[in-house]
């Protein structure tokens, strides 16, 4: 079953999908900087602006007996939703409404169905404030009045859920307080642009997952971070597949679609040094 969600972001309007054989209206999604709220973090070297919305895929609880049964480490059970049985694809347009160029990270927060990552922030310095990497962290140069489009693709969504087990692995069994690891290091190292499963990193080996089933992703915080304020927006489409099963619903209420993850995973902080 495949089902297209329209989730548009920075507009008050109401979006639709139609596809072949249906035909779907949600309430919109809204996310945007209006260039006027204070900044989120001022260190009194660096302010970050920075808003973020919930993304909600739509997946559907599993009945009674459909799941599989038994543990699979670090899951506490086995996963309902498999990165492998589903196929996710996201379409993006930022939007600057100043007359001015900015910067522009956009950010995606994976969650699975057992936990939701929040990336969080580090000391660098005494007095500087860095945030960690988010699950996807792309830098955009949007020019005055101007837009940019880009895609996130399947092969993007499987990455960021071996990215997530990979962090709680990392979380369940961390190196050592005294390891140049410690803290947020290999969360960042799982989560940088240039790490790819597909070309293992040794420093990451160990807590890359095994064999067994690959919990995939249900949901995301999506956000926008600049370094100055500004008015921007963003506008994102998300296409959810199922290719074995009908896990993914039309409309779905809160009773019948996944709910979000209860537990939260956030780099430690690194270990002060005597």
């Amino acid at each position: 079953m495949r089902l297209r969600a329209v989730l548009v972001l920075g507009l008050a309007s109401v979006a639709a999908c139609t596809g072949e054989d249906e035909k779907e209206v949600m309430p919109p999604v809204v996310l945007g900087m209006d260039g006027k709220q204070p900044p989120t973090v001022d260190d009194g070297q660096t302010q970050i602006y920075q808003v973020s919305q919930e993304v909600r895929l739509n997946f559907r609880r599993p009945n009674d007996g459909e799941r599989a049964q038994g543990q699979d480490p670090p899951y506490e059970r086995m996963p309902w939703i498999v990165a492998s049985d589903s196929r996710i694809t996201a379409r993006f347009t930022l939007t600057n409404m100043d007359d001015k160029q900015h910067n522009v990270e956009l950010l995606i927060d994976p969650w699975n169905e057992f936990v939701r990552y929040i990336p969080g922030q580090q000391q660098v310095e005494e007095e500087e404030t860095v945030p960690n990497l988010s699950g996807i962290d792309r830098f955009f140069v949007l020019p005055p009045k101007g837009r940019v489009e880009g895609i996130l693709t399947p092969d993007d969504f499987v990455e960021l859920a071996v990215d997530l087990t990979t962090a709680m692995r990392i979380n369940d069994k961390p190196p050592a307080g005294d390891s140049a690891f410690a803290g947020a290091g290999l969360y960042n190292r799982a989560f940088n642009i240039q790490n790819r499963s597909t070309l293992p990193d040794p420093v990451l080996a160990p807590y890359m997952p095994l064999g067994g089933p690959l919990a995939g992703i249900t949901g995301f915080d999506l956000g926008l971070r600049t370094y100055e304020q500004a008015k921007i927006a963003v506008e994102i489409v998300v296409d959810v597949e199922d290719l074995n099963g009908d896990r993914v619903i039309e409309n779905p209420d809160d009773e019948k679609r996944l709910g979000k993850p209860g537990d939260t995973l956030t780099p430690p902080a690194a270990p002060m040094m005597n």
